[in-house]
């Protein structure tokens, strides 16, 4: 399959002060044997509390025990609820997707992320970590296959080559690129020829561009709104496209028409080789010499595909842009694949990862964590501070420092306990979340670490 195409210079938002890298990452269908991305959509213990929750709640109106409809005065003419049918939402289809989505961090942006990561020696949950990459398409690469791939070795995508987007069929791979990518394979020479005879009563004129097409009765009108369809307006539907004509009888469009009709554009092969037709007099040709002689440079048909985020926005319109766009927002609102998805790769960057309690929130950081160990003794002014944030984690620097120093104390006294922080911090003894709150690691024995450890580095997956 061939390779993305190379992104843009990563930007300098600030939100991407943390950006993840270019490392083998993604189901086992994606790059072989990898970690297990478990599917599923709800609420997790990740962040099942910032997750509204429907019925129930303390009920607001009259009590059931209150005054029955009779003694509250009539009640507005119109049909009873019984009498309304089902609510509208119940005649509506959930939608359903075609293809199966993965998402996963853009390589350079990857890198842009871990980077900044590391140098902070913040710790980050791993959901919060995962959000990040989702909340902007140009961030992701997203991967994706038929739903029928597990059961049907022959099922496929097809991608246009020329920029990288998929489509469900190598047919709509190469309308696509007809409509976008005619100029790399073709230049296009005007010729004249003989307008059309006859009295015409009237035009067809495209809404959306202002052309004029051509008369209902004139034996090239389908062939004309055809090309018209795809050169101009590919992302609507043909049937859409065609309802949308107007008939236009001014005798000036009709003459616009008959004059146009007059010029033909014919479409020259660029690297002609031998044996190639020099001319092809209609994009129909145009469109077999591709297929014919060109289709290796067109489109590619494989049982997945990956594709930069950055072309979401570009995709026409239809079941596969929705079907992506649905497991987006579904992530975007539970990250819970996404989440797992990257584990193995944020290890091979060097990253650790660890649950606060047994199931508690996955958190990853650029240094290793390290327990107390009930035998190991710091220096005085350490110890204050693991003593202050064992008595009350969460606090942020400036108030650790505070206590510990005093209001009044000098800038110097300030900025050695800061500084015996920042190396807690550092070696790993203290978390600094990225909103800043610090948190003291557990007294845990040498080999009780290094049981959790393995266990985290086991398994660890997030569920539901």
């Amino acid at each position: 399959m061939s390779s993305e195409p190379a992104e843009n210079s990563p930007s300098k938002d600030p939100s991407l002060d943390l950006g993840l890298s270019s490392l083998g990452f993604g189901p086992s269908w994606v790059n072989g044997p990898a970690e297990k991305v478990s599917g599923g959509r709800g609420a997790g213990r990740e962040d099942r509390g910032d997750r509204p929750r429907f019925g129930g709640g303390d009920r607001k109106g009259p009590p059931r025990d209150g005054p029955r409809r009779d003694d509250r005065g009539p009640r507005r003419d119109g049909p009873r609820r019984d009498d309304r049918g089902p609510p509208r939402w119940q005649d509506e289809a959930p939608f359903r997707p075609v293809v199966e989505v993965a998402f996963f961090p853009d390589d350079e942006k990857f890198e842009l992320l871990g980077g900044a990561m590391k140098k902070s020696a913040m710790t980050y949950a791993l959901f919060d970590v995962a959000k990040l990459i989702l909340d902007k398409e140009d961030r992701l690469s997203i991967v994706v296959r038929p739903l029928d791939a597990a059961t049907n070795p022959t099922a496929s995508l097809s991608v246009s080559l020329p920029d990288g987007v998929p489509f469900l069929t190598e047919g709509e791979a190469i309308q696509h690129v007809m409509s976008r990518h005619l100029d790399k394979f073709f230049d296009v020479v005007e010729v004249e020829v003989e307008a059309p005879k006859g009295a015409f009563q009237m035009v067809a004129r495209c809404k959306q561009t202002g052309a004029v097409l051509g008369s209902p009765t004139h034996h090239n009108y389908q062939r004309a709104l055809r090309e018209h369809h795809a050169r101009h307006c590919p992302d609507s539907s043909f049937d859409r496209f065609k309802a949308g004509l107007e008939m236009v009888r001014e005798q000036e469009a009709i003459d616009s028409w008959l004059k146009a009709m007059s010029r033909r554009n014919e479409y020259v092969p660029k690297d002609r080789q031998e044996g190639e037709p020099e001319r092809l007099e209609s994009l129909d040709a145009a469109r077999g010499f591709l297929q014919a002689f060109r289709k290796d440079q067109v489109v590619k048909s494989h049982p997945w595909v990956r594709f930069a985020g950055r072309l979401l926005e570009s995709m026409p319109a239809g079941p596969l842009r929705d079907s992506v766009r649905f497991f987006l927002e579904d992530q975007r609102a539970f990250p819970l694949d996404t989440a797992n998805g990257i584990r193995g790769r944020l290890r091979k960057e060097g990253f650790h990862l660890y649950k606060k309690g047994s199931k508690g929130i996955t958190y990853v950081c650029g240094v290793r964590r390290r327990c107390r160990d009930p035998k190991q003794t710091f220096s005085d002014s350490m110890q204050k501070i693991l003593d202050a944030l064992d008595k009350e984690g969460g606090q942020q620097t400036k108030d650790i420092v505070t206590e510990l120093a005093g209001a009044e104390a000098s800038d110097e006294a300030k900025g050695r306990i800061a500084a015996d922080l920042q190396f807690l911090i550092n070696e790993g003894y203290v978390a600094k979340l990225s909103d800043s709150r610090l948190f003291a690691q557990p007294v845990l024995s040498s080999q009780a670490q290094a049981k959790e450890e393995a266990a985290n580095d086991e398994g660890g997956e997030e569920s539901k």
